[in-house]
């Protein structure tokens, strides 16, 4: 039997080149994933969304190679972060969510069709 499961598996095209601010931090980079459809009216309707990425460790040194508009498959967990924004006299609770890669695969570079990969499992 499974006990609780948190992995995700996102394709998606990266918006700019992977950053890393020095070797002992985090690589980061942000993918987006598109879906089109066509409602009942005949109207078609687009929508991407952005998800960042964290990769440590050794997919790190393969990651931070990762260029802008570079196509990749991404595998990792779920995180979440909680904080407090202050706006005027409130202050609201918010959430943020970023996917902390265990695989990163590069499908097609923008010029380049050959495939790539990086993994930590």
């Amino acid at each position: 039997m499974i006990n609780d499961l948190n992995r995700i598996q996102l394709m998606g095209r990266l918006g700019a080149d992977a950053e890393q601010k020095s070797p002992r931090h985090p690589v980061t980079f942000s993918i987006a994933t598109s879906s089109r459809w066509t409602d009942e009216g005949g109207d078609r309707h687009s929508r991407t969304d952005w998800t960042p990425i964290v990769v440590f460790n050794n997919l790190a040194k393969y990651a931070v190679k990762l260029k802008k508009a570079d196509r990749v498959y991404v595998e990792g967990e779920l995180r979440s972060s909680r904080y407090d924004k202050a706006v005027g006299s409130e202050t609201l609770k918010l959430t943020s969510y970023e996917v902390f890669a265990v695989q990163i695969e590069r499908v097609a570079a923008k010029s380049d069709d050959s495939e790539d990969r990086g993994d930590t499992e």
